[in-house]
């Protein structure tokens, strides 16, 4: 996500660069070349500071991405003390990462911070000129683009879905014509703070009424003009409300962890075991972000999330891991780790998680690696000697791909492997299906009671987005998703 975010926000700035060459932005060129470099370079050297001063590894990326959030929603400009103005944000944005924090935790998105912060000094304010009509078209197309990637469809849409009509309202209430407030809402960051700033992972609380609450209240303080006193409502005071609501819900702290070892799974992954200096509070079928500084990185980064694969009742951390060809420098970096190095996680996340009714009847599906959060809720099952009624389609190139088999028969669910092999498989409580992937004929005829079941489908997204329109056409009603993106 960071390399992405990094990527889309470089291209708007180019593209807001090229709108100001050619006159489509009345702010001048050298301008927005000035104060991206003045906020880029204070961001970062005030990241190095306070991260030698309190023994804590910098992530550059994120300061990067820090800087180009500010520069959208603070004037360009090329006077001298608007750009010292511009320099103090981007100082107190660096600084709130390592002092606004909880056990090693940022509370609060960092621009979003700082942008508030400032606002109470009463030394600047936030502009927020990314809402110019002319650059509405880019924020939305780059916006959505992050979104879909990201897969954060239900925090921007809630967010999107609401604001819109009631800003809409609230001006038509305030004396506002139909015209005037369609304008209005051209002129809004609406898609550039969706789409950057609220989907921020490390300030997002986990679980889906968690995130639903905590919008609806941003969307309430960014919609309303509220004014009382030093309380002036705007999008920057909103996020940082919803900052504290999400930090209510999940009061994370830093995750250390000492690596054990690992154990082969098949001839392209291995099971890697990690014990914490803390226990980690986690839900079977959430996942875990590691960040593994290592020499010569490529464009992937430093950071990767993987899926949990041991028993919430454990006191290690296992994560199933596939090792592609060619590796990225992450992945190389990981399974050359040494026994007993100790790496950091920077949280544990996700809603791919076991419904409450244990007796609702559910639909496992999982391409490749996609098994690995279905195992840690087999597991969880065994350990707290828990009965559900399980089928679970496991859909693999080759039988050698089969991962965390003898964990799979030991659970007794009822299992259909489907591979385009000529080899046969034992499995007492099911069959293997050789097909090259799961069609619709097959799930129907081996599953007739598909349509009464929850379902879970965990892998790559090509396989997941068709395997969700197959269980559509099925008449399946609950279906929940796990892409493995980026892996």
């Amino acid at each position: 996500m960071y390399r992405l975010m990094s990527i889309m926000l470089t291209s708007l700035w180019v593209i807001s660069l090229t709108l100001s060459l050619t006159g489509y932005i009345h702010y001048s060129p050298w301008a927005m070349v000035a104060s991206i470099g003045v906020l880029g370079i204070v961001v970062f050297v005030t990241s190095v500071v306070f991260g030698r001063l309190l023994g804590v590894r910098v992530h550059t990326e994120s300061s990067y991405i820090t800087a180009f959030i500010l520069f959208f929603i603070f004037t360009p400009t090329l006077d001298v003390g608007s750009l010292g103005v511009l320099a103090l944000v981007g100082c107190i944005a660096a600084a709130s990462k390592f002092i606004l924090v909880y056990k090693g935790r940022h509370i609060f998105n960092p621009a979003a911070a700082g942008a508030f912060i400032i606002s109470l000094t009463g030394l600047g304010f936030a502009s927020w000129w990314v809402g110019a009509a002319v650059l509405s078209p880019f924020t939305f197309i780059i916006g959505f683009l992050v979104i879909q990637k990201t897969r954060r469809f239900l925090t921007s849409g809630v967010f999107l879905g609401l604001s819109i009509p009631l800003i809409y309202l609230v001006q038509l209430s305030n004396g506002s014509s139909e015209t005037d407030a369609a304008v209005l809402l051209l002129s809004l960051p609406l898609f550039y703070f969706s789409g950057f700033m609220l989907t921020e992972p490390q300030t997002l609380p986990s679980k889906p009424w968690q995130k639903i609450f905590e919008v609806i209240v941003v969307v309430i303080v960014f919609a309303v003009p509220i004014h009382t006193g030093l309380f002036n409502s705007n999008p920057a005071m909103a996020l940082v409300i919803g900052n504290l609501i999400a930090f209510g819900f999940t009061r994370r702290r830093a995750i250390i962890l000492k690596y054990k070892g690992s154990k082969k799974l098949t001839s392209a992954s291995r099971e890697l075991t990690f014990t914490p200096t803390h226990r980690v509070e986690f839900e079977p079928g959430q996942y875990i972000e590691i960040n593994l500084p290592h020499k010569g990185k490529d464009a992937r980064g430093e950071r990767r999330s993987f899926s949990i694969t041991s028993s919430e009742t454990d006191r290690d951390i296992t994560l199933g891991v596939k090792f592609y060809t060619p590796p990225s420098s992450f992945k190389n970096a990981l399974k050359d780790l040494a026994v007993g190095k100790v790496i950091t996680a920077t949280r544990v996340s996700g809603d791919f998680i076991l419904p409450a009714d244990p007796i609702q009847p559910l639909l496992f599906v999982a391409g490749g690696i996609g098994i690995t959060p279905f195992i840690s809720m087999l597991r969880t099952m065994n350990k707290l000697h828990e009965t559900r009624n399980i089928v679970l389609v496991y859909s693999v190139s080759t039988l050698e791909d089969l991962a965390y088999w003898n964990v799979i028969k030991s659970s007794g669910i009822k299992v259909f492997v489907v591979c385009n092999t000529t080899e046969k498989l034992d499995i007492k409580n099911g069959k293997l299906i050789k097909e090259a992937h799961v069609t619709l004929e097959s799930l129907q005829k081996n599953i007739p009671d598909i349509e009464s079941r929850r379902a879970y489908i965990s892998g790559p997204p090509f396989m997941i987005d068709s395997v969700k329109h197959t269980l559509k056409k099925l008449d399946v009603k609950h279906i929940k998703t796990d892409y493995f993106i980026g892996y």
